[in-house]
């Protein structure tokens, strides 16, 4: 068993609304091995983006870490200053967005991001930056990085911009990298050569990564573990294979069974997950999944589930599904 490089202890996430507090993440729990991928799964509203974004410290008001703990290595990242934090995000945990407008600045060339960022957290000369700029871009897959490096994000298309947000994710050579849906926002043509892309570098490097997501599929291609969220909780936490073939949750077997699946008729089935996820502040009573679950009864809709189990594999349900053993 790898050691923890990632530990996250009961973070919570509120909102003010009206002079109330809103719980927006409540209390969740998880560790990211090193040289780990562990997937972050859920349908939207869920809590995934806000758990990447509490890590760093990049809640954006009227979101604010409200308890918890969270350790890199062994250091507590949310007692550090907002200064610490700045060394922290960039060096040793990078960001990938979903949508690289968002992390690129579109008035400076990407070299110069390239190299801004690497002179920050690796304290070479503005030669050596450069020159490493380029091999991050070449890596990436950029073609004539020599070219590329001068350019300015709105002469990319989008496919090279996300290569370019990879590539300023992981020039500092991180313990962590934190990627947010990171093909959402590209062409299914293209979407396939990113993550191609993430898992060759993930061998490569080592690093371990968080990857948040609601595409099962791209869970099944990249994740050796996944934690999958349901109403800012953890529903169930497992390694990918036992997730896939043995859920406990039954919202997990609901996302799973609502995955498009071609048979061999060649139609595409689904089994939609009934009703809709809850609002922030507006989750029922005991378990937040109980009036979608065909499971639940009098104890779901009154106590909450403890997530049980181990570090490895664990649950929040009082009913989970059974078992199956192998044959």
């Amino acid at each position: 068993m790898q050691p923890s490089l990632l530990e996250v202890r009961d973070l919570t996430v509120t909102l003010r609304r009206d002079d109330n507090a809103l719980t927006a993440l409540d209390r969740v729990s998880f560790d990211v091995k090193k040289g780990e991928v562990l997937g972050i799964v859920g349908e939207s509203g869920a809590g995934k983006s806000i758990t990447g974004s509490a890590i760093i410290d990049l809640l954006v008001p009227p979101l604010r870490r409200t308890g918890g703990s969270i350790s890199l290595n062994g250091e507590r990242l949310d007692i550090l200053s907002s200064r610490a934090m700045r060394h922290v995000r960039g060096g040793k945990v990078g960001f990938i967005f979903q949508d690289p407008m968002t992390s690129l600045n579109p008035v400076i060339s990407v070299g110069r991001q390239l190299m801004d960022t690497i002179r920050a957290h690796l304290k070479l000369d503005r030669t050596r930056a450069r020159k490493l700029a380029i091999e991050w871009l070449d890596r990436v897959g950029l073609p004539n990085p020599e070219l590329q490096v001068d350019r300015y994000p709105h002469q990319l298309s989008g496919g090279m911009r996300q290569r370019v947000v990879i590539a300023l994710a992981l020039c500092t050579n991180p313990a962590l990298v934190i990627a947010d849906e990171p093909t959402t926002a590209l062409d299914v043509s293209v979407q396939a050569h990113i993550l191609q892309l993430l898992r060759d570098l993930h061998r490569e490097t080592g690093t371990a990564m968080m990857l948040i997501t609601h595409d099962l599929g791209v869970i099944a291609k990249m994740a050796d573990r996944v934690a999958v969220f349901y109403a800012g909780r953890i529903a169930e936490i497992a390694p990918v294979s036992q997730l896939f073939a043995n859920p406990r949750h039954p919202y997990t077997q609901g996302l799973i069974r609502a995955t498009p699946d071609i048979s061999d008729a060649g139609e595409i089935e689904l089994t939609p997950i009934p009703g809709s996820m809850p609002g922030i502040g507006a989750l029922p009573s005991g378990c937040a999944f109980n009036p979608r679950c065909f499971k639940a009864q009098t104890d779901c809709r009154g106590i909450v589930p403890a997530l049980s189990g181990d570090e490895v594999s664990a649950f929040a349900c009082h009913h989970p599904l059974e078992r199956e053993l192998p044959q």
